[in-house]
């Protein structure tokens, strides 16, 4: 059995912003910042599987290395298509093909492209360290307090919202044991883990606004290694 299936979904409709799993961010395309966040974390042999409509997009998981041995059904490439039914399609053609379900799934958005390796490994660490939990799921802190949180109601007025959480997920990761997948058919199974993440790492990208905070992200991290690589060098 399988330990480990990673399953990408990247589809290739985005309405907010056109052709942005492709659209290079920073010196790379979109798409491939998972895949070095995937070798980084050493996990570049697992398997993993890239679902997709676009054929563009297809090719490029082919060079990253990644099996596309289909081109995602229309059902499943719509706005109103579910991430988990894209999931289970993609999990059911791997157990037919290998024999048997892996004993974990980990889905990794492309939108997130600076979660970085360290968010991989410590989901999976905290996923082995406590077998009583059937998932872990990327989170951010909502800076939100509940008294100042509203909605807009069917008239269009400003409602307060109640019970609002401390956290939401991200978008990030999202690791679930499979047999809870199966039994649940959620990413958010009942005891699940929240793998608290900051700001920039929780950067999901939908829209524009989200792609240049992306990119300005990315640079000044870049700036940041440059001065350090600068320093050490100056030190030795």
């Amino acid at each position: 059995m399988t330990a480990l299936l990673c399953i990408v979904p990247a589809r290739g409709g985005s309405k907010r912003l056109p052709g942005k799993n492709l659209r290079t961010l920073g010196d790379r395309p979109l798409l491939d910042h998972t895949a070095r966040a995937l070798d980084d974390a050493g996990l570049g042999e697992a398997p993993c599987l890239l679902s997709t409509d676009d054929e563009a997009i297809a090719a490029r998981g082919r060079v990253l290395g990644w099996r596309v041995p289909w081109l995602r059904p229309a059902a499943l490439a719509t706005d109103q298509a579910a991430t988990v039914d894209t999931v289970f399609h993609a999990l059911d053609w791997y157990a037919s093909e290998s024999g048997g379900d892996p004993e974990r799934v980990m889905v990794l958005q492309p939108t997130s492209p600076l979660r970085g390796a360290a968010c991989l490994t410590a989901a999976l660490a905290a996923l082995d360290s406590h077998a009583d939990a059937d998932a872990v799921v990327g989170m951010r802190r909502l800076h939100v307090p509940n008294d100042v949180a509203y909605r807009i109601d069917d008239a269009g007025f400003a409602q307060p919202v109640a019970h609002l959480g401390e956290l939401a997920p991200n978008g990030a990761v999202y690791l679930v044991r499979t047999a809870a997948l199966r039994t649940h058919r959620s990413l958010y199974p009942p005891r699940t883990l929240p793998w608290v993440m900051d700001p920039i790492a929780s950067i999901d990208i939908d829209t524009g606004a989200d792609w240049r905070l992306a990119e300005a992200a990315l640079a000044a991290m870049s700036s940041r290694e440059s001065k350090g690589d600068a320093m050490r060098h100056d030190r030795s």
